[in-house]
């Protein structure tokens, strides 16, 4: 029976870092089948302009994430500062549940917080800031409604900043 629960965050997922990317799907396949239990506590891709985006190498991504929930491993997800638009389309395809920006779990008969911790950077106002406006549902609707090849330019993130305006 599996017992284990695997915690990884951070890992910026992206083209440009294909060897982070075959470590990945190698963990999935090797490691994570075993286990009872997969948080990903945020930043999981460097970058993700919306669930609508397909490219390399994000199918493959969600293919070894929907083997992995089909095999009985139950998977986590609490979004990053990189991946906060990762939404309810990523998840039904991959067979992960989305988790508030704080949730509390019990393991072993203790409470344990998670977070992505970008929260708790209290002192960098203008990130705050940002991220307080690009969390409001008004806001992802605009930025998610611009065409996909307006959000992305040739599979480079177009800025935040040009996005807004």
């Amino acid at each position: 029976m599996k017992q284990d629960v695997l915690f990884i965050s951070d890992l910026h997922l992206a083209l440009e870092k294909p060897e982070i990317t075959r470590r990945f799907l190698g963990f999935l396949q090797q490691r994570a089948i075993e286990a009872k239990s997969l948080y990903i506590l945020g930043d999981l891709f460097d970058a993700w302009i919306g669930d609508d985006d397909n490219t390399r190498p994000i199918p493959s991504i969600k293919n070894a994430l929907k083997q992995l929930s089909d095999a009985g491993t139950e998977i986590f997800l609490l979004q990053g500062n990189r991946d906060f638009l990762l939404g309810q389309d990523f998840c039904r395809e991959t067979g992960i549940r989305l988790l508030d920006e704080y949730a509390i779990i019990e393991l072993n008969g203790q409470r344990i917080l998670l977070t992505h911790g970008d929260l708790l950077c209290s002192d960098d106002l203008a990130y705050q800031a940002f991220r307080s406006k690009s969390h409001s549902p008004e806001w992802q609707q605009n930025v998610l409604s611009k065409p996909l090849w307006l959000r992305s330019d040739s599979g480079t993130l177009v800025s935040v900043a040009q996005l807004l305006s």
